[in-house]
């Protein structure tokens, strides 16, 4: 097949890919996943270019000058708008946003998982649940946005919050939530789609990858065919995840001796709840309720002194005075009542909103295309993992690949693992705990023999914003301590930049790890030899 033509870049904006191996990108736009990889291409020539996701979360840049659009230039310029491939872990906003900026580039081949094929029944039904799901959280979000603005109430309004962050993940858009005049603004939908999640911005971000695609659209199964990155020297690439089952799609948490310390999990129950948390009318007693509108009563006829339409409404009017309260029992004498308003739930139920929707965020994380790229003349593994949770994880040694008589297994590749882009920016439910000898994926697989001196692990983190702004322990310090004893120091985070030689470690391998770091103030670059 003849080379297509590339237009010449100067050195010092183009993106070099090494004699052998790769050079590995990682943007530092802000807390989310921007990786790009440059490998020599056969027969000599420009660089092959593959983007891993490109997005973040907004307000989290670590400078004012460095935005998605910096980025994205960067890129421009790096691989002259020509990406070869480009793979999407998941759909979530801090790994897609920035790809609607991709509109005029030239992309040859886009690389999904199997879960976002138009023609998987699994997948078709996994994308129905969610978008009910998703449609019930925004219901629930929209009453609690009535609460805070209607009554004043201040636990509303922060209950409202916490979800809109956790929405915003699933929904989309490259600007900060704002409330105005109490309006809830669009949250990645455009104004004539805002009750169709479909429609949604991360949806849009993806359809941009998928129209610029110019020679195909892969829907990556794990476990199948050994993948090749188009034209590219020395690389093969193995599909460990998403599963192709529903338990494992569920199964969020790491539990027991595979979960770091450091990090109480919330449990939650079925999302189901929550097609019921959807708007059933317009009129009070009626919208949103948790239960059908027939089984119950309105709370202005239940403690109204004198409710119309009933039986015996002076007995009904007794029964919830004195055991769930009034309204306007604020009399300190007026025992029964003041005693009785702890039974009362009226909204509270709606509360629950943000752990469902951490569950719903669990879910498409556990969704993440794995991918294992092997350099083929020293079998060095650069393992990318999205978002991937436990089930995902656990699921990598379901299958294998046969090479011969050779069977190629998930242990194998993790135990020649050199570079780990960490899971879900260092969360503690993305990188599980583990021996060697574990029975199960985790980190304790990685990185053994003559591997292990070169294991190094990227963490695309924003710890301050992470911890001030969002409320999470990005990433965990167990986690990042078990990386940092794993790599002898070598963990390179979006934030942070290079860091400092721990004591103990060999000045010779410091000054190797050195020399295959570059650091900017747009990405930390990181080079993998094909050579010991």
């Amino acid at each position: 097949m003849a080379r297509t033509t590339r237009r010449r870049r100067t050195p010092a904006a183009q993106m070099q890919a090494p004699k052998t191996g790769v050079n590995v990108r990682m943007y530092r736009q802000g807390h989310g996943d921007c990786f790009l990889l440059a490998f020599p291409r056969k027969g000599g020539g420009d660089p092959v270019y593959m983007m891993i996701d490109c997005g973040y979360k907004p307000g989290s840049q670590i400078s004012d000058r460095v935005k998605a659009t910096n980025v994205v230039k960067d890129i421009a310029d790096a691989t002259g708008k020509k990406l070869d491939v480009v793979a999407v872990t998941h759909e979530h906003q801090d790994h897609v946003n920035a790809l609607t900026k991709f509109k005029d580039f030239d992309i040859g081949v886009a690389w999904f998982a199997w879960t976002e094929d138009p023609d998987d029944d699994d997948a078709n039904e996994l994308r129905r649940r969610h978008t009910d799901q998703l449609l019930g959280l925004i219901g629930a979000r929209n009453q609690l946005h009535s609460l805070a603005a209607v009554d004043g109430n201040k636990n509303a309004e922060s209950a409202q919050a916490r979800l809109d962050q956790l929405l915003m993940l699933e929904l989309g858009g490259e600007d900060e939530m704002s409330i105005v005049s109490g309006a809830w603004l669009t949250m990645g939908f455009g104004a004539s789609s805002s009750s169709d999640p479909s429609k949604s911005q991360n949806k849009r971000a993806m359809e941009v990858i998928k129209a610029s695609a110019k020679r195909r659209i892969e829907y990556i199964l794990p476990h199948d065919d050994i993948l090749e990155v188009p034209d590219a020297e020395g690389v093969r690439v193995f599909a460990l995840g998403p599963p192709k089952n529903d338990d494992l799609l569920k199964d969020e948490d790491p539990k027991g001796d595979s979960s770091f310390p450091g990090h109480e999990i919330a449990s939650a129950g079925s999302l189901s709840f929550f097609a019921a948390a959807r708007e059933r009318g317009t009129t009070a007693g009626e919208a949103g309720t948790p239960f059908a509108v027939e089984y119950g009563l309105a709370k202005d006829d239940a403690l109204n002194p004198n409710p119309t339409g009933q039986d015996d409404p002076e007995r009904l009017n007794r029964f919830f005075g004195d055991h769930y309260g009034r309204d306007d029992s604020d009399d300190d004498d007026d025992v029964i009542a003041s005693n009785a308003k702890w039974r009362r739930i009226d909204e509270e139920w709606l509360y629950a909103a943000e752990t469902f929707a951490l569950k719903l965020n669990r879910g498409i994380n556990n969704t993440s295309l794995v991918l294992a790229f092997e350099l083929v003349q020293t079998g060095k593994v650069l393992l990318f993992v999205g978002d991937a949770q436990n089930g995902n994880w656990k699921s990598w040694d379901d299958g294998h690949w046969l090479e011969g008589e050779d069977k190629i297994t998930a242990k194998n590749l993790l135990e020649r693992t050199v570079l780990y882009k960490v899971g879900h920016h260092g969360s503690h439910n993305a990188t599980l705990k583990g021996k060697h000898a574990s029975n199960y994926p985790n980190l304790g697989w990685m990185g053994h023999g003559k591997y292990a001196k070169e294991f190094t692990a990227l963490i695309p983190a924003n710890r301050s914003w992470a911890l001030k702004k969002a409320k999470w322990n990005h990433p965990l310090p167990a986690i990042k301590h078990a990386l940092e004893r794993k790599a002898n120091g070598r963990v390179l985070q979006l934030d942070t930049g290079l860091p400092a030689k721990p004591d103990g470690v060999p000045d010779n391998e410091w000054k190797t790890f050195e020399a295959r770091t570059k650091v900017t103030e747009l990405y930390i670059e990181y080079h993998v030899p094909d050579e010991f």
